[in-house]
C-alpha cells in the first residue's frame, strides 16, 4: 500500500480494540480486578456481537443519555434486538432516570414544539430553566431515552490499561491509521500501572474529585463543604495518585487563598512541597506578619529546591528579608549587551534579531528548547524507550511513565553515562545523531520535533560546542526532565570562527528563573551564551 492511500479500519474496529483492552487488563491486573469487573467481563462476553457493538457505541460517546430514534449504525443490523438485549442484561435502561440533563438532548425548537410555550424564550438556557420533572415524563411518553449503565466498570478497566481516565479508542485509531508512528516496545516487559486495587481506586477517586472541583469553580460555588475528611495522605502515599493529588491540592489551596481563607490555604499547601506550594506559604505568612516561619520555609527551599523558580524566589526573599522581587533576573538583564533595531512589523523579535546578525555575516536559527530537546531525544533514544525499568505499561505509550520524576535519572544514571562515554569524539556524536535520526524519522518522541532543519542544525551545534560541555548539559537535563527540558536560549548563531547562544529580550521582557538557570549552567560549562537586550530605534 502506498503512503498516499488511506488506511481503512475494519467495520467493528472499536470492538476489536475494546476486546484487546479487556484481554490485556485481565492478564496484567489479576491482582487488582474484583467482583464488579469480573461480573462485567462475564456479562459483556455473554452479549451478542451486535449488542456489544451498540453498547460500545454508546459508552464511547460523550454523555450518559441518548435518544434511541437518533441511533443508526450500519454494522448493527437489528438495532431493536440489540437494544432489548442490553436492557435485559443491565447495560442500558430506557426512560428510567429523572435527570433533567436529558432535556439537553433536544433542540430548542423541539422543546418549544413539545410544550407549546406561549412566550418563546430567546435562549435555550432560559427554556431549560422552566422545565420540570413532570415535563420529562411527557418527553418519555413520546420517545425512548437510553441511559448507559456500567460506566464505572468500563472507566476502571480503561484506567488500568491507560493509567488515566482519558484514554480510549482514539489512541488506537491514531496509531493504526498512521497519524502517529509509535515506537515498537518489548511487550514482555510491560508492568502494571498500579500495584494494588487501592492505588487504582485512589487515582479514580482523585480524578472524580478534580472533575467535581472544576465544575464547582466554574459555577462560582464554594468548595468548603466538599473537602472535609478526605484521605489526602493516603492518596499522596501512592505513586500513581500522588501526582494528580498534588495538582488538585494546589488548585484547592489557591482557591482558599483567593477567597482570603488563608488558614485553609496554608492547611492545603502544607500537605505538599512541590512548587509553588512553599512559595505560596511564604507569601501568606508575610501577609500574616509571621516572618520567622516564612524564613524557615525559605531556608528549607535553599536546602532542597524543587526547581529553579523556587530556588530563585527563596534566594531573593532571604536577601531582601521578605520583599519579593526578581532581583537575580533583574541584575542579569541590566548587565546584558544590547542592540538597536527598528520595531519589528508582523514578525517576532527573534526573527528581526536573526536578520540583524545575518547582515553582519552570521548564520543562525531558532534554538530555544527545540535543538536541546532534539539532541537529548536522539542521543538517548534507546534508553528513553527501554522497557526494562518498569515504566512502560501498554503498547501505545510514547514515553516512560517516570520521565518527569527523579527516578528517571536515578534508575538510568549508569546507562546514560555509559552512552555518553561511547561518544568519545565529535565525529562519533555526529554519526550517532544521523543514524538515529534516519532510523527513527517520524516516530513519536516527546523531545524530537521532526523538521528538515533538525539534523543540520544539531550537526553544526555538535561541531561548534565542546563535546564535554554538551555531555554535561544532557546529564543535567536528565536529572529533572520536567523542568530542565525548557528555558534554553532563543537563538543559536555561528560563523566560520565562533558561535553564541542568545536569550533575546525586548524592552518589556523579563528573564524567567529557568532561563537564568540555563544561562548560568551553560556559562559554567564553557558554552558561549548571553542575554541580548533589544532596543527599538524608531
Amino acid at each position: 500500500m502506498s503512503k498516499s492511500e488511506p488506511v481503512i479500519l475494519p467495520e467493528k474496529y472499536y470492538l476489536d480494540y475494546f476486546n484487546y483492552v479487556l484481554e490485556f487488563v485481565e492478564k496484567q491486573y489479576d491482582h487488582v480486578l474484583d467482583m464488579p469487573e469480573h461480573l462485567f467481563y462475564q456479562s459483556f462476553r455473554n452479549l451478542s456481537e451486535q449488542a456489544q457493538c451498540l453498547y460500545l457505541r454508546f459508552s464511547n460517546r460523550r454523555g450518559d443519555f441518548f435518544r434511541i430514534n437518533k441511533v443508526s449504525y450500519a454494522e448493527i443490523p437489528d438495532l431493536h434486538e440489540a437494544k432489548s438485549e442490553l436492557i435485559h442484561h443491565g447495560f442500558i435502561q430506557i426512560n428510567e432516570s429523572d435527570d433533567p440533563i436529558q432535556f439537553n438532548l433536544f433542540t430548542k425548537n423541539e422543546l418549544i414544539e413539545a410544550f407549546d410555550f406561549l412566550l418563546k424564550p430567546q435562549k435555550k438556557s432560559e427554556l431549560l430553566g422552566e422545565l420540570t420533572i413532570e415535563d420529562l415524563v411527557l418527553i418519555h411518553e413520546r420517545e425512548e431515552v437510553a441511559q448507559v449503565l456500567k460506566n464505572e466498570e468500563v472507566e476502571f478497566i480503561k484506567l488500568l490499561f491507560f493509567g488515566n481516565r482519558y484514554g480510549g479508542v482514539t489512541d488506537f485509531v491514531i496509531r493504526d491509521v498512521g497519524n502517529v508512528k509509535i515506537e515498537k516496545l518489548e511487550s514482555e516487559n510491560f508492568k502494571p500501572w498500579f500495584q494494588s486495587r487501592e492505588e487504582a481506586l485512589a487515582v479514580m477517586h482523585v480524578s472524580q474529585l478534580r472533575r467535581m472541583v472544576r465544575d464547582l469553580l466554574s459555577e462560582n460555588l464554594p468548595l468548603e463543604d466538599y473537602l472535609e475528611d478526605l484521605p489526602w495522605h493516603v492518596w499522596l502515599s501512592f505513586p500513581q495518585s500522588a501526582k494528580s493529588t498534588t495538582k488538585l491540592l494546589l488548585k484547592v489551596a489557591y482557591y482558599f487563598e483567593q477567597v482570603d481563607l488563608l488558614g485553609d490555604a496554608i492547611k492545603y499547601y502544607s500537605l505538599i512541597d512541590q512548587h509553588p506550594a512553599r512559595e505560596r506559604r511564604i507569601r501568606i505568612l508575610e501577609k500574616q506578619d509571621k516572618k520567622e516561619e516564612a524564613i524557615k520555609i525559605a531556608n528549607q527551599i535553599l536546602d532542597k529546591p524543587s526547581n529553579a523558580s523556587e530556588l530563585t524566589f527563596a534566594t531573593d526573599y532571604l536577601n531582601r528579608k521578605g520583599i519579593r522581587i526578581n532581583r537575580s533576573m533583574t541584575e542579569r538583564l541590566k548587565s546584558a549587551p544590547s542592540i538597536s533595531i527598528p520595531t519589528p512589523q508582523n514578525e517576532r523579535v527573534e526573527n528581526a534579531v536573526l536578520s540583524y546578525f545575518e547582515e553582519l555575516g552570521w548564520d543562525g536559527t531558532h534554538a530555544e528548547n527545540y535543538l536541546w530537546r532534539g539532541l537529548f531525544g536522539l542521543v538517548f533514544w534507546e534508553i528513553i524507550f527501554d522497557t526494562r525499568h518498569g515504566s512502560f505499561h501498554h503498547p501505545l505509550q510514547r514515553q516512560p511513565s517516570d520521565l518527569n520524576d527523579a527516578t528517571f535519572f536515578e534508575t538510568r544514571q549508569n546507562l546514560l553515562e555509559e552512552k555518553l562515554r561511547t561518544l568519545r569524539t565529535k565525529k562519533q556524536l555526529e554519526t550517532s545523531l544521523k543514524r538515529t535520526h534516519d532510523e527513527k524519522m517520524g516516530t513519536a518522541n516527546r523531545f524530537v520535533t521532526w523538521h528538515k532543519s533538525l539534523l543540520p542544525n544539531l550537526t553544526i551545534m555538535a561541531s561548534k560546542i565542546p563535546l564535554k560541555s554538551l555531555k554535561k548539559v544532557l546529564i543535567e537535563m536528565s536529572k529533572n526532565m520536567k523542568e530542565n527540558s525548557t528555558g534554553f536560549p532563543d537563538l543559536f548563531l555561528w560563523n566560520n570562527d565562533e558561535y553564541i547562544f542568545y536569550e533575546v529580550k525586548s524592552p518589556n521582557d523579563q528573564l524567567s528563573a529557568q532561563q537564568l538557570f540555563w544561562l548560568d549552567f551553560l556559562q559554567a560549562t564553557k558554552i558561549k551564551v548571553d542575554v541580548l537586550r533589544v532596543q527599538y530605534s524608531d
